[in-house]
């Protein structure tokens, strides 16, 4: 078949013999569809979204939308589902695509129209569409962003349990934990039967260290749904709040109901798992392997116990007999760790690029870990290159511009990390973090005071307790010689993180004013903590040679 489409497209050849490809839509399409079976994918969603532009055909910018989102091009696959609603106006399909992909760009307002639509008509839609969507937009977009999402949407549509759980599940996952709190009392009240809501109540509040009233959640979801699920629920929560001896106790009655219950094992392995136990976790889940019981769960278990105690080997054979694809990626990447802690990185970054090349749609999962790999081994050139690749990927993610900036920084290149920095901002105005980068860079490689402390202050109003922030404050006061302001600040964020380039900062700042002494007194506490700290080490060196 692949030869006949070769031999249909590339039909004629010039008089040097150089093939030329006529340039019609079938013959376009039938490109597309050979560079997807010679594993170009890339070629293939251009090559597609090409043709979406140029037909008035809506199953053509189907096919594009629907081949760049399987392969995770969000760019491409955007653009297509915006052609797609463009020809095809009352469908709702392509809204499906766009709400997600705008939510992953952070552009809620046009996420929140297009998922509107894509849930259909208000009186039709359950609680489970909305927990999938939640789903979906937690495994895409910044939990902010979700946050957001479902806000908007429990304005517009009050009083369902499945919006209100979704917020508080998104909530929780931004770090915003009143809101996740709030979000999930209102489920328990319009859902008193729903006990999911009241473990999920219960977690969120004991992560806010409201421990008796998360236990006190917990006991009324087991008293309206009595049973072994909702008894391990327990005492999974019971496990987080660090009280394992009482986790197991509360397993040892449970086993007097429920003798030689597959389940309760799994628990009491995890219990010990948890409580450092390794011994007994490894008995455990041995035992349960060795019945046939959560099978790639326990050698995915086993194969992390195996890399706590350093023997790799052994990880290495436990993770190869993983197989089902939902354990894969994992097991994949402990093999790497594996080979890492072997002293082998090239096998590392080996395994990694055979599963990309096994599985060309979870390819993008594995770059960073790539990345890694390739700065570890001094070969940074080639990690930009990874990280350019996962930007081609998801040209919106914070997280890479922060990442590629930070390599650019680390070498030197000021230049291209104050863009890459730039980038991050810009898809992220609202991250604390992409602020601070910009600023900070800003601040120690340019003359730009001004625009350097405008960003730092926008991320000390998103997080007006990080040390990180207050030191890059502190350190482009300094820089305008504002030095009374800058102490403050250097003093504060020194005080919450006993960091050796905030010493750094505070001591010079500290000779600066004529305070020799108590720049000496920081420096030195610094220094014996951090004895090789380069950065500490050369202020010391630049004033007392």
């Amino acid at each position: 078949m692949l030869a006949a489409m070769t031999v249909l497209v590339a039909c004629t050849a010039r008089q040097g013999g150089a093939p030329y490809y006529a340039s019609g839509p079938v013959e376009n399409q039938l490109m597309a569809e050979i560079a997807l079976q010679r594993g170009e994918y890339l070629v293939s969603v251009q090559q597609y979204l090409s043709l979406a532009q140029k037909s008035a055909d809506p199953d053509v910018a189907r096919r594009a939308t629907e081949l760049a989102y399987e392969y995770g091009y969000d760019a491409y696959a955007l653009a297509g589902a915006e052609r797609w609603a463009e020809l095809s106006p009352a469908d709702t399909a392509p809204h499906f695509y766009l709400g997600r992909l705008y939510a992953a760009r952070n552009l809620p307002e046009q996420a929140w129209t297009s998922l509107n639509i894509a849930l259909g008509p208000p009186e039709q839609r359950t609680d489970e569409d909305y927990l999938l969507l939640s789903e979906d937009l937690s495994a895409r977009a910044d939990p902010a962003v979700g946050v957001a999402l479902f806000e908007r949407f429990n304005t517009e549509y009050p009083d369902m349990p499945g919006i209100t759980g979704s917020l508080a599940g998104m909530a929780a996952e931004a770090g915003q934990m009143d809101v996740a709190i709030s979000a999930a009392r209102e489920t328990v009240v319009l859902a008193p039967e729903w006990s999911a809501a009241r473990v999920w109540l219960a977690r969120f509040l004991l992560a806010d260290e409201q421990r008796s009233s998360a236990f006190e959640q917990m006991a009324f979801a087991v008293e309206m749904q009595p049973g072994l699920e909702m008894e391990l629920e327990f005492i999974s929560l019971v496990a987080a709040a660090g009280e394992y001896e009482d986790a197991i106790e509360r397993l040892a009655r449970l086993e007097e109901r429920f003798p030689a219950n597959p389940d309760l094992r799994r628990a009491r392995a995890i219990v010990l798992l948890q409580a450092d136990d390794i011994s007994g976790a490894t008995a455990e889940f041995t035992r349960l392997l060795s019945e046939a019981y959560f099978v790639e769960e326990c050698f995915w278990y086993l194969g992390q116990l195996a890399l706590q105690a350093n023997d790799f080997p052994q990880a290495i054979r436990y993770f190869e007999r993983i197989s089902s694809e939902s354990w894969l990626l994992r097991a994949q990447q402990g093999i790497s760790q594996a080979y890492l802690g072997m002293g082998k990185p090239e096998l590392a970054l080996q395994t990694l690029q055979a599963f990309a090349a096994a599985y060309p749609k979870r390819t993008f999962d594995t770059l960073p870990m790539q990345a890694d790999l390739l700065l570890a081994m001094g070969r940074r050139d080639e990690a930009l290159q990874i990280i350019d690749t996962s930007l081609e990927y998801k040209p919106w993610n914070t997280e890479l511009w922060l990442y590629r900036g930070a390599v650019y920084e680390e070498a030197g290149q000021y230049d291209q990390a104050i863009k890459a920095f730039t980038k991050a901002v810009e898809f992220s105005p609202d991250n604390a973090t992409a602020l601070n980068a910009l600023g900070y860079t800003l601040t120690i490689a340019t003359r730009r005071y001004e625009d350097a402390e405008g960003y730092i202050s926008r991320a000390l109003e998103f997080e007006p307790d990080n040390p990180a922030i207050m030191d890059s404050m502190g350190w482009v006061l300094f820089k305008q010689n504002e030095l009374a302001e800058s102490r403050v600040w250097l003093e504060r964020a020194l005080a919450l993180l006993p960091d050796p380039e905030v010493a750094a900062h505070l001591g010079e700042v500290l000779w600066q004013q004529g305070d020799k002494d108590a720049a000496i007194k920081v420096w030195n506490t610094a220094q014996q903590a951090n004895p090789d700290d380069p950065q500490l080490n050369a202020t010391i060196k630049r004033f007392i040679p």
